[in-house]
């Protein structure tokens, strides 16, 4: 979790954005998604320098995108959550309405508009068996075909115009992009909607590569760009047209723009265009395009948009993983933004929008982490804010003052472990404390300096914590013998791993020092491996630790090392004892975080210890300024009590 230059706080999972061109671009907010981040996506509005001016997290599984501010002002989102429909935000960031399908029919997620008199579109969408038989030589008897419909409705909600592909449009038209012989399919994939400057309909069919414009007091159809039925000749467009596209739009009388994905252009490549259509003589120039030269290094085989900014300047969302998510293109071709995510994540669309929202209370995120709780809260756009107020304990509704913050974010480190509930309120500069924010509860885990972080480590309660595996044919059993973890190996293989002993969810925070330490002794002198390490590809060894060689001496090993790669709160403890056939012993495993100046805390110094203070103390005699922490100098007196403390230990 991170403080963002604008003073917005993230949670450490947000999604952040590499900004390669940012020179003059327009000053609008940037709206986008980070369609299938994983377990937890996000919706952000982001400045030009990269910092978020508002975000929300997105639960796996509810998809939401599209987020954008309508011709009305109201701030739209899709949402999967009980049925595909869009939700309405006023400049609050309060949801107060939202829009879905009617008359039987389950919404479609790819389009809402919202007209500046609050009328609004939307698309619709069924699915019904149909005899395919009736269409295509070889056709499905029973195939599953989804239509899609567009439906108009008053501001108040009520549906005043509809219109079906069923009705008029020929499901042949689709068989060079649709496997019309398969067992189901969509038709004709509508995917955008917008108005012509008459006043009548616009809208674009994926499957079909036609934009259709739509009569809308009649229903009739006016004309048809592309596709099987195009009525226009193409000039000056050496791809003659677009195929599979998204995101028409109208940009001023006969102007249009268009998301060309061009999944059957020979080869597939992708582009945004601009045509102007004369109506008389049916013909469609290009007038405008990026790239200058269509390349198969931008191909975007689904998705994707195209906006006419209020500057001139035109924006391309390129939606698929390795290409920009928004690239500002001035008339003259040259680029005035350039941006993508750090991890390449999808976006359905991106916009530009004008936007001035305030939120009314704070929006709250909380983090555990192994020495404190951390706390994210912001109340989104609001510089009125003086400073925070953090509530929290164990019922709902917290009453009790914790702390007050006068930044976005707040680490807690003396809470006492439990479960917690918390909320968060802003007052303001006048002293007068605001709504709540959202509830949010964490079971506070706070592990102290010196606290063994592993569980039944001397195997006092049998095999408790741990997890046992054998893999590659490796034979081998595993008995607690008087408190005493040991390994009776039959068939060990060639692989130390594919016998193993581990434990999980181990804590291991970037820059701290830890302690592994453990008893191993074995039937006969053989290898093993003990590490800290990490529990999923590609298993960085956090410790450092090499495979060591154990004897039927009882030994104990101790291993001091700082965590120099990036914080993995889910390492494991390994033991891999495969390799041999000898059996092994181990017991007394801890790992610990030791407190500043105190790598023991068991009044012991052992050789790894001495050997650090010597390496010290030296130091400090030739001068550099050292010791034991990096702190303080260390003097000759220092180094006479740690060798009477280390005689001592031994």
């Amino acid at each position: 979790a991170a403080v963002m230059p604008n003073g917005v706080s993230v949670p450490s999972d947000f999604p952040r954005i590499n900004i390669t061109i940012n020179n003059n671009p327009d000053p609008e907010y940037i709206f986008m998604d980070d369609k299938n981040a994983g377990v937890k996506g996000y919706d952000v509005i982001f400045d030009n320098n990269g910092s978020p001016i508002w975000y929300r997290r997105v639960t796996s599984g509810n998809e939401q995108r599209d987020l954008k501010v309508q011709h009305n002002g109201v701030l739209t989102v899709l949402d999967h959550t009980g049925g595909i429909h869009f939700n309405g935000f006023d400049t609050h960031y309060q949801p107060f309405t939202n829009f879905a399908s009617v008359n039987g029919y389950t919404g479609d997620d790819h389009e809402l508009q919202v007209l500046a008199d609050g009328t609004y579109f939307l698309l619709a969408m069924h699915t019904e068996t149909v005899d395919m038989t009736r269409f295509v030589a070889n056709g499905n008897p029973a195939a599953a075909v989804t239509e899609e419909i567009l439906q108009e409705f008053t501001r108040e909600g009520d549906l005043i115009f509809q219109w079906r592909a069923w009705d008029h449009f020929d499901i042949h038209d689709q068989a060079q992009f649709m496997d019309l012989t398969s067992s189901g399919f969509d038709f004709p994939h509508m995917n955008a909607i917008d108005l012509d400057t008459d006043g009548h309909i616009l809208i674009s069919s994926r499957n079909t590569s036609e934009i259709t414009k739509i009569n809308r007091d009649t229903g009739e159809i006016i004309w048809r760009l592309g596709g099987g039925h195009n009525q226009f000749t193409y000039v000056n467009d050496p791809l003659n047209g677009t195929r599979n596209q998204h995101a028409v739009r109208c940009v001023g009388t006969n102007h249009y723009t268009i998301f060309d994905n061009g999944n059957l252009h020979s080869p597939s490549v992708s582009r945004g265009v601009e045509y102007v259509l004369d109506t008389n003589n049916m013909t469609a120039t290009l007038v405008w395009h990026y790239p200058p030269t269509p390349t198969t290094s931008f191909y975007s085989f689904y998705m994707g948009n195209v906006q006419r900014l209020t500057n001139g300047n035109t924006l391309i969302n390129w939606a698929v993983g390795n290409l920009p998510k928004l690239t500002e293109v001035r008339p003259d071709g040259t680029k005035a933004f350039e941006m993508n995510w750090v991890d390449h994540w999808e976006t359905y669309r991106v916009w530009r929008c004008p936007w001035r929202g305030v939120a009314l209370q704070p929006y709250l995120i909380l983090e555990p982490y192994p020495d404190n709780l951390t706390l994210i809260f912001n109340q989104f756009g609001d510089t009125n804010v003086a400073y925070y107020r953090i509530y929290g304990g164990p019922s709902p509704q917290p009453t009790r003052l914790l702390a007050t913050s006068g930044a976005t974010l707040k680490s807690l480190s003396n809470l006492t472990n439990g479960f917690y509930y918390f909320r968060v309120t802003a007052v303001n500069k006048q002293g007068i404390e605001g709504p709540v924010s959202n509830e949010e509860t964490a079971t506070v885990n706070i592990i102290k300096p010196g606290q063994n972080m592993i569980q039944n480590g001397d195997f006092a309660q049998g095999p408790a914590a741990w997890l046992w595996t054998l893999n590659g044919g490796a034979t081998a059993a595993w008995a607690i013998e008087g408190g005493v973890s040991h390994f009776y190996i039959t068939n060990g293989t060639t692989t130390l791993a594919n016998i193993q002993l581990k434990q999980t969810a181990k804590p291991i925070v970037q820059g701290k020092k830890y302690v592994f330490e453990f008893d191993a002794w074995s039937a006969q002198s053989r290898y093993l491996e003990a590490k800290v390490a990490q529990d999923v590809a590609p298993n960085l060894n956090y410790s450092g630790t090499p495979s060591i060689f154990v004897t039927p001496v009882h030994n104990h090993y101790r291993y001091v090392f700082t965590m120099n790669a990036a914080t993995d709160l889910n390492a494991s403890v390994f033991f891999n004892l495969g390799s041999s056939p000898y059996g092994v012993y181990v017991d007394n495993v801890s790992l610990f975080n030791p407190a500043p100046g105190d790598l023991n805390l068991d009044g012991r110094v052992d050789l790894l210890d001495l050997q650090l203070m010597t390496t010290d103390w030296l130091k400090a005699q030739s001068g550099l300024s050292t010791d034991l922490d990096g702190n303080a100098k260390v003097d000759f007196n220092d180094f006479g009590i740690l060798g009477e403390n280390w005689s001592t230990g031994q």
